[in-house]
């Protein structure tokens, strides 16, 4: 069921990318904006599952798209130039959230949640001794 909706999101996600692209007309970019959300997360959920089901990843990735769509719909929302646009640090407002907000705070989160997941989702001793007995059974097939 979570492989379903993940493969139907992804699905989603490149078809609204792809139509946003073709559009050129004012709503092309948000359109983007959250397939752009969407996509990313749709496939770090294809990855996650686990016996049909996401677990514990379920909120953290609902957490994740909010951020990216939230941060790139503020993006969208900013000015984008001109002489009344706010400066964070000499860049312009949106680009410095995509810089400093956008890129670094999923890398990090995600990064920290894969460390402090990697024994429940990682190889298990368990595993390591049925993939080594799979290995001398068709060895010996050979």
């Amino acid at each position: 069921m979570a492989r379903s909706f993940a493969l139907v999101l992804l699905a989603l996600a490149a078809l609204a990318s792809l139509a946003a692209f073709g559009l050129g007309a004012a709503p092309a970019p948000w359109l983007a904006a959250f397939a752009g959300a969407t996509f990313p997360v749709a496939l770090i959920a294809l990855g996650g599952i686990r016996q049909g089901r996401l677990g514990t990843l379920a909120l953290p990735l609902a957490l994740l798209w909010l951020l990216l769509a939230g941060g790139l719909g503020a993006v969208l929302s900013l000015p984008h130039g001109g002489p009344d646009v706010a400066l964070a640090g000499g860049l312009p407002l949106a680009t410095a959230l995509m810089i400093f907000v956008l890129v670094p705070l999923p890398l990090l989160g995600l990064g920290w949640l894969y460390a402090a997941g990697f024994d429940r989702h990682g190889l298990s001793a368990e595993d390591l001794d049925r993939m080594r007995r799979l290995r001398r059974a068709r060895s010996g097939d050979d």
